[in-house]
């Protein structure tokens, strides 16, 4: 199988993985990553993003298809000879040595030197400011002090390659965003590649230059996280990043730049993204944030008229759900704004929004 690109630091190339030999966990995956680049796997339970990277960081062996790294296939090259720094959800410290002798186990696996070990672990603790903890033992630490040592762990013998497992998961959700925003920021400090995997969509977004989407063992997409977000090409992509309102409808004239669908007897205008010229029907989404509530007459293209039936206050915005177009359930989110209140459950309003917001979507189309 032909080398694609000297460019990519990391390839998978057409790599399937069957622990059986007859169901596949994943399925001709091929994806290239380029170096200092911050890639995201992202995706349910289930989809093979674990088994990607245990496949890459040599702990499992594909069952077919070729993995290469910096310029060179390493399917027969052992886990501890790929110079790889994993980092799981679990910590796996050794609760039985200080912090400074779990950073330097590693080093000390691959024979360097004492006074090296010293200083690269110093500086190891230094990236992720727990200087002052090298002879505290893990039970010590705080949940997310105890995550920043494996961060500093899979990195103190300076990897070519970081990988991270739902390393987040077991913290709560205000230290998990300040986390993610020091994973960021080392990745981009040290220009280290990494690759991480989550279930997570706002983590995945918040972290990534790129992001994988994957279902069921396959790639469906791969964007910058605005991209996926704006221009979803997939139902699955669509439903799983983000909130989306979906309409179906039965496409009644379509060019490139725009397409009708009849829902439940009245017309929608929407951007075709992917349209099946031998299927007339469609799926629509739209993006709650893209709803605009009573909208000045003759601006919006797609206007209708809508029954309130709840009004969510969420803190910072409040969500409408509706009823439209037939009975369909949209919900709208507004900002909490002096005013809200002139809105209430059982009051008629009309929805609008623009023709580049609904996405036309053929409701077939899987995985790439």
């Amino acid at each position: 199988m032909p080398h694609s690109n000297n460019h990519d630091f990391v390839e998978f190339l057409e790599v399937s993985k069957s622990y059986d030999g007859r169901t596949f966990s994943v399925q001709d995956f091929s994806l290239s990553v380029a170096r200092g680049e911050f890639v995201t796997l992202l995706g349910p339970s289930g989809s093979g993003k674990t088994t990607c990277l245990k496949m890459l960081a040599g702990f499992e062996e594909p069952s077919s298809g070729e993995i290469w790294l910096n310029g060179r296939p390493v399917n027969q090259v052992k886990a501890w000879k790929r110079n790889i720094g994993v980092v799981f959800q679990h910590y796996a410290l050794f609760p039985h040595m200080t912090i400074a002798e779990n950073l330097a186990f590693p080093l000390q696996a691959r024979r360097i030197s004492r006074d090296e070990i010293t200083a690269s672990v110093m500086r190891a603790l230094d990236m992720v400011r727990l200087q002052d903890f090298a002879e505290r033992r893990p039970a010590q630490l705080s949940g997310g002090q105890q995550q920043r040592v494996a961060i500093a762990r899979a990195l103190v013998f300076e990897p070519d390659l970081v990988l991270m497992d739902e390393p987040l998961g077991a913290l709560d959700r205000r230290l998990r965003e300040e986390m993610q925003y020091e994973i960021r920021t080392l990745q981009q400090r040290l220009g280290v590649t990494m690759i991480y995997v989550t279930h997570d969509q706002n983590e995945a977004m918040a972290l990534s230059d790129r992001v994988a989407v994957m279902e069921q063992g396959r790639i469906c997409q791969v964007a910058s996280p605005e991209a996926l977000y704006e221009e979803p090409r997939r139902l699955f992509v669509a439903n799983f990043i983000g909130e989306n309102n979906q309409v179906e409808g039965r496409i009644v004239n379509w060019n490139a730049d725009e397409c009708q669908v009849d829902v439940a007897g009245q017309i929608v205008r929407a951007f075709p993204v992917a349209v099946d010229e031998n299927d007339a029907h469609s799926c629509l989404t739209i993006r709650p944030e893209r709803v605009v509530l009573n909208p000045a007459p003759d601006i919006y293209p797609n206007c209708f008229e809508a029954e309130v039936e709840d009004i969510i206050f969420m803190g910072d915005h409040l969500r409408i759900h509706a009823s439209l177009l037939g009975g369909q359930q949209f919900i709208v989110k507004i900002p909490n704004v002096i005013g809200h209140g002139a809105v209430l459950p059982g009051d008629t309003v009309t929805l609008g929004w623009l023709v580049t917001d609904c996405r036309a979507l053929d409701q077939a189309t899987q995985g790439l």
